[in-house]
């Protein structure tokens, strides 16, 4: 369970390392500060916060973004915690279609599921089917009040479609989630900048 800390602690703003889950719906659940397996701090604990992560990340083009900057008035707290709600739930519904889960957690995987399934059918019916760049994607409706979830929901929907889905795999030091596109051992680490140079550290210390 993420425990909201200081707003202060992560207005650095984002960087390459906080998109490195390989889609935007992963990045999304690696929106927490995590160098364990905690999820205890949270990055995306204001709109404000939430609204420059968006536009590093991919999850809306250029144009959806500024549509969707137009209206702040449209953002609530209710909505923001619904979006941390939506995180947390596909967290542990990815686990579960990682084969991560254990057995005490294999409850929580099948809720949390349940709960993306819930959002993404929610979002369909508020979206749009537009075409983009050749392809047809359903896209959320900038003029709703729940469209930045409805965008969340959409893009786990686009991800649980793909081939990456068999290559999701967790880092071995932190929570965060990403797309293995590796050969022979595959990838233990979210960021070698981060996770995998600390276990470095962590073990040369320990010999």
């Amino acid at each position: 369970m993420v425990i909201p800390e200081s707003q202060s602690r992560f207005s650095q703003g984002w960087s390459e390392a906080d998109y490195v889950g390989g889609h935007p719906a992963l990045d999304f659940i690696n929106t927490v500060a995590d160098t364990g397996k905690t999820r205890l701090g949270d990055k995306i604990g204001s709109w404000e916060a939430l609204r420059d992560w968006v536009g590093g990340a991919g999850l809306l083009s250029k144009q959806e973004l500024a549509a969707f900057l137009q209206d702040p008035e449209l953002d609530d707290d209710g909505a923001l915690a619904r979006l941390h709600d939506l995180r947390e739930q596909a967290y542990e519904g990815m686990l579960g279609l990682a084969g991560l889960a254990d057995t005490a957690r294999q409850g929580m995987a099948y809720q949390g599921m349940e709960h993306v399934e819930e959002a993404i059918r929610e979002a369909l019916g508020r979206g749009a089917f537009r075409e983009e760049g050749g392809r047809f994607r359903w896209r959320p409706d900038a003029g709703s009040s729940e469209r930045w979830l409805d965008a969340v929901a959409l893009g786990l929907e686009d991800f649980l479609r793909s081939e990456d889905v068999a290559r999701l795999r967790q880092c071995a030091r932190c929570t965060w989630l990403f797309v293995d596109r590796g050969r022979g051992a595959g990838r233990r680490w979210c960021d070698m900048r981060t996770c995998g140079n600390r276990a470095k550290a962590e073990a040369f210390r320990c010999r």
